[in-house]
């Protein structure tokens, strides 16, 4: 999967001026005010500050406009106003012009500036030394002047362009200069209807002023002449590799964008290369649409997008992702959501946008876009696995080899389990060459990573290189150290789009719909993906080429292949193990916590549906904080524990890669059928849990179906020593049931008081039923309603709460949506405000 391109930076979000084309000068205009010296900064890096002459007391002002804000300087009466910008040269600006200058920015001429006869816009005729260029309006028309070493006018020419410029309208106007061709040409573009224009190449005879060390002036020349309006983003590059056909794409790339609207609800300016909501006194709006700068497309395959965000799950996201493309930067496609896993449902044009919609349900916070990628999956070179060959993929993810007499070629892959490849080749086979450690392998549609290389030479003289390389999914072990994170009654795609923060990888379909409340303390992403699906169940995808992963009930289909001896099945081996069989399993939660007092008081659960035989074994449930979700979680996993494991391992051949047996294809999680009526007396359905192809060889594959032989639980090597630890564990110590009692902020918490305190929205008082006491307080469900009962207290500050309640849940049945729990409001002393739910059931 090759990228394509990768939105990251400021300009991309709001159409400003790339910084990377800019390196002798950057003006932004950005600011609220000035500094206290009337100083505007150079985001070029060079630190050219321009100095606004005549800033108090005139109309100059930093004004809401193209991209943040402009510079607006002279509206009354510029002569009596005399408002300009300089930039002083310490010398340095012009001494290195390369092959090419460019120089440029946005304007917003008023009617003085497009009617005037002569409007200075920027001229280089002040300082020591003589000028090099000065850019102007003559009666509306952009005009150059270029000069050289002893001051005399080499070219000056005013142009024509195909519309007129208009008072109060937005154009974007640039020049590039050629010293060594001689050559000069405007660009013009107006943003108001998308036109650009570019002037005629004009030429020059002598030779330009190369040792300028004038000042750069915006907006006055001679004390005489002025220009009224405003100015926004103006740059300029003195050795350029731009030339005026980049300048005109880039005034088209940029329309669409609007990540530095102030009026709009996204923010692409407060922070560097970042786009939030924006906010209001501190209040984030519920939602805002970003649109990008549009950018070049190249997508020949498939292509997937990619959007990388900071959030806090169930609070902020990217709610949606829409894309459009275009052949000319002029006529667009409509508005396009990305599929499920980020598929490129435009079609396949030149350039592309993006829209954005970042939401929050919590207006203290906000979602953090940082990045949008696009892929490109080229079609593989192979289709099928069997006969295929491995293919070496250089960085971009373009093809640099195909391994034709790569031999032994096995992929071993299994569910929720390993994903390996190995193959060999001859030392001396002229593409050994390309084998190299962390190269990427593509075998047709999965991509692997080299890991090991051996060469051996054996006693026959002959060498051979053998290759072991690992899924790309493996790579997600060296992510970023991770936080530990509590998750409440969150759904699987909430801690998977934890881990997958700061990676390449995108959260894909995630169809496993259970609740769980835990706390994830695992330090990288592939070990939270494993955690998480050891705890919501089902079976965990890597789409290894679209660097998508999923969650999903059941990953393969029922094939309706048979395997049947003599057809292509060469033998079969039927393991029936009861090593593992456990008929009781206890559970544990986080401080030791149980659920035996909603399981008749015990400890367990039990299935003795196979043997009265009573087999113990202990679950490690460290991770868990609600009783409700460990029994649930419990009794799924005793599922797969209190019957025999049967294990089938056989050798078939995959028929699909002959002809006339296309149909005959399976994959990895797939149900088939298996028979042998001759002496197993064997005809049973079951599931491929686990292959061993052999690509140059389908018909030496080894295929285990059902289930794999495995140990009990999260992590069966510490079940002893973790019952141990919990045998001698205190429930709450001491200092901690000190914290507890005396501070109890919540009056009339037994109800004895009848609902005094409490704001009550569908509660009743139980004054004969109570645990502590004689009363409770009582609700009686019903479906699509919230109710409530709620209290605002006061406490100490202090570094950490404890929340304790006592429920009973006879009888109780969830909606889909539904919840049972605690919700807390925090009030900060800033007046932010922070709520979190705690799930009870």
């Amino acid at each position: 999967m090759a990228l394509k391109n990768i939105l990251n930076t400021q300009d991309a979000f709001t159409g400003e001026f790339p910084a990377a084309w800019a390196p002798d000068g950057l003006w932004r205009f950005n600011e609220s005010e000035p500094e206290a010296d009337d100083y505007l900064a150079d985001s070029s890096g060079k630190d050219r500050k321009a100095y606004i002459h005549n800033w108090s007391g005139t109309t100059a002002d930093m004004k809401t406009g193209n991209f943040g804000r402009y510079f607006q300087m002279n509206i009354n009466n510029p002569s009596s106003e005399k408002t300009y910008l300089k930039v002083e040269n310490d010398g340095s600006i012009f001494s290195s012009l390369g092959e090419t200058i460019v120089v440029g920015g946005w304007m917003k001429p008023t009617t003085y500036s497009v009617g005037n006869t002569y409007t200075p816009i920027l001229n280089t005729r002040y300082g020591s030394g003589q000028p090099i260029f000065y850019l102007s309006l003559i009666r509306g028309k952009p005009r150059i002047m270029l000069y050289n070493s002893s001051g005399s006018l080499i070219l000056d020419t005013s142009v024509t362009p195909s519309f007129s410029l208009l008072n109060g309208y937005w154009y974007f106007i640039a020049c590039v200069i050629k010293p060594n061709a001689k050559t000069a040409q405007y660009i013009l573009g107006d943003k108001s209807s998308g036109t650009v224009w570019q002037s005629s190449v004009l030429t020059f005879t002598g030779e330009l002023n190369r040792s300028c060390v004038a000042d750069l002036i915006w907006g006055m020349h001679a004390d005489s002449y002025w220009y009224a309006g405003g100015f926004d983003d103006w740059f300029l590059d003195c050795d350029s590799d731009l030339t005026a056909d980049d300048l005109a794409e880039y005034f088209l790339e940029s329309l669409s964008a609007n990540g530095a609207d102030l009026t709009g609800d996204v923010d692409a300016l407060t922070t560097p290369d970042v786009v939030t909501l924006r906010a209001t006194d501190s209040v984030y709006p519920s939602s805002g649409q970003l649109i990008t700068a549009a950018r070049v497309c190249g997508v020949t395959g498939n292509g997937r997008v990619s959007v990388k965000v900071d959030y806090s799950p169930g609070e902020t996201s990217i709610s949606l992702v829409e894309t459009a493309t275009s052949d000319d930067l002029s006529t667009w496609t409509e508005w396009q959501a990305v599929g499920a896993n980020g598929e490129l449902e435009s079609p396949a044009k030149k350039y592309i946008k993006y829209r954005v919609t970042l939401t929050t349900t919590n207006t203290a916070r906000t979602p953090t876009l940082t990045s949008i990628s696009l892929y490109d999956n080229p079609k593989p070179l192979y289709t099928k696995l069997g006969y295929a060959r491995p293919v070496i993929l250089d960085s971009d993810g373009n093809v640099e080899a195909v391994l034709d007499n790569a031999y032994d070629i096995i992929v071993t892959s299994e569910i929720n389990g390993v994903d390996e490849l190995e193959f060999k080749l001859p030392f001396q086979d002229s593409k050994r060459a390309y084998i190299d450690n962390e190269k990427t392998v593509r075998i047709v549609r999965d991509t692997y990573r080299i890991r090991t290389i051996t060469d051996d030479k054996e006693e026959s003289g002959k060498a051979i290189t053998t290759v072991y390389a690992e899924a790309a999914f493996y790579d997600l072990a060296y992510s970023v150290k991770k936080d530990e994170i509590t998750f409440n009654a969150d759904t699987a795609d909430v801690p998977i789009a934890y881990a997958l923060q700061g990676t390449d990888w995108d959260v894909g379909t995630v169809n496993v719909s259970t609740k769980r409340t835990w706390t994830c303390s695992e330090k990288n992403a592939l070990a939270i993906l494993r955690a998480v699906q050891n705890i919501h169940g089902g079976d965990l995808i890597f789409d290894n080429a679209n660097r998508i992963v999923k969650l999903l009930t059941f990953s393969g289909e029922d094939s309706g292949v048979l395997f049947c001896y003599k057809k292509n099945m060469k033998s079969i081996q039927r393991v029936i193990d009861t090593t593992s069989l456990i008929t009781r399993l206890y559970a544990y939660g986080k401080d030791g916590m149980t659920f035996a007092s909603i399981n008749g008081g015990n400890e367990y659960v039990q299935d003795t549906t196979y043997t009265s035989e009573i087999r113990i074994a202990t679950l490690d449930c460290s991770n868990f904080t609600n009783p409700y979700q460990m029994l649930e979680y419990a009794n799924m996993r005793l599922a797969d524990y209190a019957s025999p494991r049967i294990s089938y391992v056989l050798k078939a051949m995959d028929l699909s890669v002959l002809t006339g047996y296309e149909h005959e294809t399976w994959e990895l999680g797939d149900t088939v059928m298996v028979k042998d009526d001759d002496d197993l007396n064997l005809s049973v359905k079951t599931r491929i849990v686990r292959r061993e192809y052999n690509l140059q060889e389908p018909w030496n594959t080894v295929l285990e179906l059902s289930t794999t032989l495995r140990e009990l639980g999260d992590s069966s090597s510490r079940w002893d020593s973790a019952a141990d630890t919990l045998e001698s564990t205190d429930l709450i110590d001491s200092q901690e049931m000190k914290d507890l009692v005396p501070f109890n902020h919540l009056r009339n918490s037994r109800a004895d008081s009848g609902l005094t305190y409490w704001q009550n929205s569908g509660f009743a008082v139980d004054a004969e039923n109570g645990v502590s006491g004689t009363a409770s307080f009582k609700c009686e469900g019903a479906l699509n309603t919230t109710k409530s009962l709620s209290q605002t207290v006061t406490p100490a500050n202090r570094q950490c709460y404890t929340f304790s309640a006592q429920i009973a849940s006879e009888n109780l049945a969830k909606g889909t949506n539904g919840q049972v729990g605690i919700e807390v409001t925090f009030e900060y002393e800033d007046g932010t405000t922070e709520t979190r739910f705690i799930d009870l059931i």
